[in-house]
């Protein structure tokens, strides 16, 4: 009886696919964030969770829910609509999938309601991560913002101070100026050119200050991209004697938004400098087996990651045992969030005084 019950779901779900999707659909164009999206992009990946849902039933394996990705959940963050919305479609979607099969007289029961259940919760919890990835993003970037403000402020005064140093400097009489008051306004001058500097240096280089972030993705330069992280880091790392090669042909394209591609090198350049002195880091690619990625990866000759921190080393808030080593522990969290927006994996192989190398795979071109 089990087995029939299971049996009419799965025809009923591959028979009438299209009409549980014109109902589903009907009810999602209610809320706020689908107002005016045509039928593909309410769509997306959805009929492909109806598949992946008959197939989960049909063999009684629920762990084959792999059809639904992350980019799910960043195509709707990019079409407006919040995270309740995203939780809603699916639980819509359940709701028009049970009153179907109640129609038929099939009930949701036992093994047949867990596989259901362990589907469309996987789904859900895909596209919630891919939420949270880019709301950590969005709140750097309004982070960025506000520096940016800061730092337009602090121009201000110190043209003031710099403009009276320089009256003070002209206005006191040479045979009036002792060594101590010489050496108070030289003081004073390089510490105004110092700050000056810095404030046009950060606010010539963070590229992303003061923009709000909308991902846009497009074929990019792998070399071009990377080379523009590494300049930044390169003063960070003649500081501790590492140098840093961009190895990559300067042919190599990738299918990505230049913010979150920057923002992966980023991360995982500044993880290498954290662990690497006196040593190489190197930043190379490679077209990937499956002729579609890109195979990335960084290589530092640092410390190396010790075999039981390997296995947490993608969790947010690990980080590392020394204090000065240690942040928020977010960094390679998002980057392996991001590599995931673009169905892509990565993978990390160390040894403890030998250096790390990680690696990952970003699309050549649209992904789907």
């Amino acid at each position: 009886m089990a087995n029939q019950n299971v049996d009419r779901l799965v025809t009923l779900i591959r028979t009438q696919r299209e009409t549980l999707l014109a109902r589903w659909r009907e009810q999602v164009r209610q809320l706020p964030g689908a107002a005016g999206l045509d039928t593909p992009t309410i769509n997306n990946e959805v009929p492909q969770l109806l598949d992946n849902l008959a197939e989960a039933l049909g063999t009684g394996d629920d762990t084959a829910t792999n059809g639904i990705s992350t980019e799910h959940g960043l195509l709707r963050w990019q079409a407006g609509f919040d995270v309740t919305e995203v939780v809603a479609e699916y639980n819509i979607l359940r709701q028009c999938l049970q009153d179907a099969a109640e129609r038929d007289g099939i009930l949701f029961a036992g093994k047949t309601l867990h596989v259901i259940n362990q589907v469309f919760d996987d789904a859900i919890g895909k596209a919630v991560k891919a939420f949270e990835t880019m709301m950590t993003i969005q709140l750097q970037h309004r982070h960025d913002e506000h520096l940016a403000f800061l730092l337009h402020d602090l121009r201000t005064p110190l043209e003031a101070l710099s403009l009276a140093t320089t009256l003070l400097e002209r206005s006191l009489p040479v045979d009036t100026r002792t060594s101590g008051i010489d050496s108070a306004l030289s003081v004073l001058r390089g510490n105004i050119n110092r700050l000056s500097k810095r404030v046009r240096l950060v606010l010539s280089t963070a590229s992303g200050i003061g923009k709000s972030f909308h991902p846009q993705f497009t074929s990019l330069n792998l070399h071009t991209q990377v080379e523009k992280v590494a300049r930044d880091f390169e003063p960070l790392a003649v500081s501790v004697g590492t140098a840093l090669r961009n190895l990559i042909d300067d042919q190599v394209e990738v299918y990505s938004d230049e913010i979150l591609l920057g923002q992966i090198f980023e991360n995982l350049l500044s993880n290498a400098l954290k662990f690497t002195s006196q040593g190489v880091i190197e930043i190379g690619a490679r077209e990937a087996s499956d002729g579609q990625s890109v195979e990335c990866w960084v290589k530092d000759s640092g410390e190396g990651i010790p075999l039981a921190q390997i296995e947490r080393i993608f969790e947010r808030f690990e980080t590392g045992s020394e204090p000065e080593q240690s942040g928020l522990g977010l960094g390679l969290a998002i980057v392996k969030e991001i590599i995931e927006l673009h169905k892509g994996e990565i993978s990390v192989q160390s040894e403890p005084g030998m250096g790390s190398t990680f690696t990952f795979l970003l699309p050549r071109k649209e992904f789907s």
